[in-house]
């Protein structure tokens, strides 16, 4: 087989997931715009497509799970970069296209139908777009602002997706629990690096009244560093999918 990046090959392999998994496909977006016409007024888009999303990448690498499937899977003609390809473009951009989607369809026909039975003249309005009505991303990269809300919502998104993406190859079973914990275990251990770190070199747990200590001739010292903490959520997602690349292909031995 031509191991070089083939786009008819990608096309081939988007159209084998379709056909195989329309059904379930349809009525999971006919289910998710109901629940947007019931829910129209909430918050709960957000973590809709949040909870929802990385149970749905916890799933990407399931065939594993049973040897037959994993085999079956690996024997797919097509590299295992056009495999990845076609994954991402399904848990991601896929994902959050159709989530988009069915939220604008079910919100408007929510509030259309609440408008007419209780005899109301309120706008459609569509909360997830809004930062102070959706807290799940409003914290999250405030760098971005306004007409951004978009690109936050599917940062967080993508973000969620690439390490669930990950954990679905690396754990057979109960793929989504198991990377929950491990993403815990890994904060927990950066926190407590970062506790012990400051305690030795600056000799207290907390960088307020600290700040001045690193400063030279009244120049800070790593002045960008803010502009490096808001690029590093955006390196990481390729950074997790090309890790889940690489134990992909190590799937093969």
């Amino acid at each position: 087989m031509n191991t070089t990046l083939n786009i008819n090959r990608i096309g081939l392999l988007l159209k084998r997931y379709f056909i195989e998994n329309k059904q379930l496909e349809l009525t999971f977006w006919i289910i998710a715009t109901v629940v947007f016409m019931l829910l129209h007024k909430t918050s709960f888009a957000g973590l809709f497509l949040v909870v929802a999303g990385f149970i749905f990448a916890s799933n990407t690498f399931k065939a594993f799970s049973i040897t037959p499937n994993g085999i079956h899977y690996l024997l797919i003609p097509a590299t295992h970069a056009e495999k990845l390809i076609v994954t991402i473009i399904i848990n991601t951009f896929y994902f959050f296209i159709m989530f988009l989607i069915t939220y604008f369809i079910g919100t408007t026909i929510g509030s259309v139908i609440g408008n007419f039975i209780f005899s109301l003249n309120e706008p459609v309005n569509y909360g997830v777009l809004h930062e102070k009505s959706n807290q799940l991303f409003y914290s999250q990269y405030s760098f971005l602002k306004g007409d951004f809300m978009l690109l936050k919502i599917f940062t967080v998104f993508a973000g969620s997706q690439s390490i669930f993406m990950l954990g679905s190859i690396y754990f057979k079973r109960n793929a989504a629990i198991k990377t929950i914990l491990a993403f815990y275990g890994f904060t927990i251990a950066l926190v407590i690096i970062e506790v012990f770190l400051l305690k030795t070199t600056l000799g207290t747990f907390n960088l307020k009244g600290s700040l001045n200590a690193l400063s030279i001739s009244g120049d800070k010292v790593f002045t960008g560093f803010p502009l490096i903490a808001k690029i590093i959520p955006f390196l990481l997602i390729p950074f997790f999918w090309i890790v889940t690349y690489f134990r992909l292909t190590e799937k093969q031995v």
